[in-house]
């Protein structure tokens, strides 16, 4: 208890601060992918061998909530829930000073800022001086466009909240990505009338993309999205770390296209992580969100842990429907021949906290519809999940469709486990967890909060699956159910 005791106090001061219609909500935009804009190094532990050899993990960026048109008032949000995923504090520091050419800008130069990144050449870091930056022109003349790679955009003070690039809901994307190894570092982007991050192939794939330690607010759709490129050619192979993705009801209001919004929504996707972010708010008062990660249309190998995801209508989905609306992406080794459509290979979701208990969100039309989906996933791996909401969802956690093969273990849940088709092997997982046995669902702080039924009541994994708790601790021989072991 000494242990635990000490990291909350860490994460403390680093703060401070729906239904079965689930099965018709693949949006027409969607289905066309987007058309406005034709392992075992990578987890907490040394297992998985999937997404990405990214040599960090962790929880708390550090920077503190404001409620300035990108914050959330549903369901305590704002409030310390563990930090920006409750992982390792120590793994989302701020970044290295920055090494190569740097280009300094300041807020004088928002306007000249799309013909800077466009100038930039390889290595190049751009540093913007605290301040807001309006990009409300229109993609035109706004949008920040990389195409060249090894490009960083970055604040000069490290601190998210001080380096605003706003939309104002007439720039389409702030930030648009076709290129390898760009990073988004350490700012706030918000109010995009599309997406504030979006990330597609280029003339090639691309790889190797990092977004860390930015705050993305009110998205009129997606917060941060991942497409191929109407060329045919992917992204994959990228981090996404230590972020902040939220919806106020300010932006919610924003939201069009039957509630065509989430947090990040990935289409075709190879080796993606998401890791320690804390995503809050995507819901509708009409209409059904999509997820707070979502990885569809064939994505494979996604690494998705230790975030926590706080009222939002759904929680984590690798895939969506029974065929994606006919968009798939075939690999070369084709790892399950002959089996027809899946909608997500293979991929893991493990230690995440996900929480519901906005009344606003209940209270919708669609309410909370499920915390984890598995549609036609394949070979996924779902370890060590917590998933509480005040009052019944359609599901916890469900799996769906004849092509489902996956493995669910050790997972805590409020309410339901739910079979609606395809193939899970089940262990260790406990339904039915009251709200008292965790320390403050309310902000999404789903660490255990004393001697329950979960404490030592998991089966064990083999090594390297889950061998770490959502705060980097190692879980003994006798695992607690859930994202989190106490101590």
């Amino acid at each position: 208890m000494a242990v635990r005791t000490a990291i909350m106090l860490i994460l403390v001061l680093a703060w401070l601060g729906p239904s079965a219609c689930h099965e018709g909500s693949i949006s027409g935009e969607d289905a066309a992918v987007d058309g406005f804009d034709t392992g075992p190094d990578a987890g907490l532990d040394d297992g998985a061998d999937v997404a990405g050899d990214f040599d960090a993990g962790g929880g708390d960026d550090g920077y503190v909530a404001t409620d300035d048109g990108g914050g959330s008032d549903d369901g305590g949000a704002d409030r310390d829930g563990g930090g920006d995923g409750g992982g390792s504090v120590a793994a989302c520091q701020p970044l290295a000073p920055p090494a190569g050419p740097v280009v300094e800008v300041n807020p004088s130069q928002a306007g000249e800022l799309r013909d800077i990144v466009a100038a930039a050449q390889s290595g190049t870091t751009i540093v913007l001086a605290d301040g807001s930056y309006a990009l409300d022109q229109g993609d035109a003349t706004s949008r920040l466009s990389f195409s060249v790679p090894d490009v960083t955009l970055r604040s000069a003070s490290g601190d998210p909240e001080a380096v605003i690039l706003d939309g104002g809901w007439v720039t389409g994307e702030l930030v648009s990505i076709s290129a390898s190894r760009v990073t988004i570092a350490e700012l706030t982007l918000r109010r995009a009338y599309y997406h504030p991050i979006h990330i597609t192939g280029g003339a090639a794939d691309i790889e190797g993309v990092r977004i860390y330690r930015v705050r993305v607010s009110d998205p009129a759709e997606q917060g941060i999205k991942i497409n191929p490129s109407g060329s045919g050619t992917y992204a994959d192979r990228g981090l996404i770390e230590c972020c902040r993705i939220e919806m106020s009801d300010a932006g919610r209001a924003r939201v069009r296209n039957n509630c065509y919004t989430g947090g990040i929504d990935a289409h075709q996707a190879w080796g993606w992580t998401v890791r320690n972010n804390r995503i809050v708010g995507f819901w509708c008062e009409q209409g059904l969100s999509e997820h707070g990660v979502h990885f569809w249309t064939g994505s494979r190998d996604t690494l998705v842990e230790g975030n926590v995801i706080v009222d939002c209508a759904r929680g984590i989905g690798f895939g969506l429907g029974e065929n994606g609306n006919g968009n798939q992406r075939s690999y070369p080794d084709d790892p399950y021949t002959g089996v027809g459509y899946i909608g997500h290979f293979d991929g893991v979701i493990r230690n995440n906290f996900i929480a519901v208990t906005s009344v606003a969100l209940l209270s919708s039309e669609y309410g909370f519809d499920s915390g984890i989906t598995l549609d036609q996933a394949r070979g996924s791996r779902v370890l060590h999940n917590s998933i509480v909401s005040s009052q019944a969802p359609f599901s916890s956690l469900e799996w769906r469709f004849d092509n489902t093969l996956v493995e669910i273990r050790n997972n805590l849940v409020s309410h339901n486990l739910r079979d609606r088709g395809g193939t899970a092997e089940l262990g260790g997982n406990i339904e039915g967890a009251a709200l008292d046995w965790f320390v403050d669902p309310g902000s999404g702080d789903l660490h255990l909060s004393g001697q329950q039924p979960a404490v030592d009541g998991g089966v064990r994994l083999e090594p390297g699956w889950c061998d770490l708790d959502i705060d980097g601790q190692t879980r003994d021989s006798r695992p607690d159910v859930g994202a989190d072991e106490l101590f």
